[in-house]
């Protein structure tokens, strides 16, 4: 075999980003090749997702007005209801989020997912990026976005030592799964982030399989409190945890919360907007002229992607569709369907190898959303060629848009299989 080219790949850091390469994969992670797009374009992606914030805060609040049987209507768990409504700090539905998008055949944006809850992708859009920019000469579409990952954290570190009990000076704390080298590095990646520019804080990290409780909060190794929790856990999963005892340990943790013993990122209302039926939300409000402003409707009608409740399926035109779970990850049971009168025909499932070990709430909800037919995109990675679509993405810091990203795959529904695509600037 010839001797292989180097590229920008070689010039990441594995302490920075570990999982560059998965085991699993015969391909490394990253494309070998950039995507340039023009930088008003980029401005259009952070214009929108800026905006749709806006509209989903409004949705958020329009959910929490609501009666608890419209929330069991959007499948959310029941144990997890009494905590969607305690304010938090920076009064926000969710301080970290992602936006994808996929592009329409007319190159036109449309959203297809928020992230709310336990958004990754932040070492590849942060760091990443950066590198293969430089290394191949082009202009950062992300130039300036670490600062503002940076006076982020530093405001959620000042943040959590308020309105957080007996636990004002305690450490802040990252957590997540330490086995999961994806997690594991993204999680770490934001601790010494938040490190740079907070010198002489006490920032730890703490593995969830050491996480313990009691009557004061999330008690440490050295018998301290946290005063600032960052989880990269799901908050649907974390809520149906319980001891060896069997006693509830998710509701137990989410009391002390509640009791202002600590701070939380993401906090549990941004599983609200994680919720992917929550779309369907936005859409429905939308149609009508009662929750938002005439330029909100217009901005929901331009970028969102058309989608509906698992009951309105009967009721829509004729058309192709895409089915998800309302808690699916990863891709898992992703359907294509074909809509004719009142039924519909799978036409296309999205496979997923080893998906029973995708980590996700059991459940058989869904919702609907239009099918969006994408351009095709090339990309090389290091088997060879390939052509697919692409995924953009844009990060959130409150309600501020921050760093973009794409990921890039052979199918039109990508999930673990999709690669790293740096972006800069034509």
């Amino acid at each position: 075999m010839g001797k292989v080219m180097k590229t920008y790949i070689d010039e990441l850091d594995r302490n920075i980003f570990p999982f560059v390469q998965y085991a699993d994969f015969a391909d490394r992670y990253p494309a070998r090749t950039v995507q340039a797009f023009a930088r008003d374009f980029y401005a259009e992606l952070r214009a929108a997702s800026g905006g749709l914030y806006g509209v989903f805060k409004k949705t958020t609040e329009v959910f929490q007005q609501a009666p608890y049987d419209f929330a069991r209507a959007m499948d959310m768990p029941e144990n997890l209801l009494p905590y969607l409504y305690i304010p938090n700090t920076f009064a926000e539905p969710t301080w970290l989020s992602r936006f994808d998008f996929v592009l329409d055949k007319r190159g036109c944006l449309k959203m297809v997912e928020i992230n709310a809850d336990t958004p990754c992708f932040f070492i590849e859009s942060y760091y990443a990026n950066g590198v293969a920019a430089k290394y191949m000469g082009k202009e950062d579409a992300n130039a300036g976005a670490m600062e503002e990952l940076r006076r982020f954290l530093k405001q959620v570190y000042d943040g959590s030592r308020v309105n957080t009990g007996n636990c004002q000076s305690g450490p802040f704390v990252f957590s997540c799964f330490d086995d999961y080298k994806e997690d594991y590095g993204t999680t770490l990646f934001l601790k010494r982030t938040m490190e740079s520019v907070v010198p002489n804080g006490d920032i730890r990290f703490l593995s969830f399989y050491d996480m313990e409780i009691d009557a004061n909060g999330i008690v440490l190794p050295d018998d301290s409190h946290a005063a600032g929790l960052y989880r990269l856990h799901p908050m649907e999963i974390l809520i149906d945890e319980e001891t060896e005892d069997g006693e509830p340990l998710g509701a137990m943790f989410l009391d002390l919360y509640k009791e202002h013993c600590f701070s939380m990122m993401n906090p549990p209302e941004a599983i609200i907007p994680q919720n992917k039926s929550f779309m369907a939300l936005v859409w429905a409000l939308a149609q009508t002229e009662r929750f938002f402003t005439r330029a909100e409707r217009d901005l929901v009608e331009r970028y969102l992607t058309p989608s509906y409740f698992d009951d309105d399926f009967a009721s829509l035109a004729d058309g192709t569709y895409v089915r998800k779970d309302i808690w699916g990850r990863e891709g898992v049971n992703i359907k294509i369907i074909e809509k004719t009168g009142t039924s519909g025909r799978t036409v296309a499932e999205k496979y997923v190898e080893h998906k029973d070990e995708v980590v996700r709430r059991p459940g058989t909800k869904g919702m609907y959303q239009q099918y969006i037919r994408q351009p095709h995109f090339t990309h090389t990675a290091d088997s060879g060629t390939l052509e697919g679509f692409l995924t953009l993405s844009c990060f959130m810091l409150f309600d501020r848009p921050s760093a973009v990203g794409a990921r890039f795959s052979p199918e039109a529904i990508s999930g673990i299989e999709a690669y790293f695509v740096p972006l800069v600037v034509e």
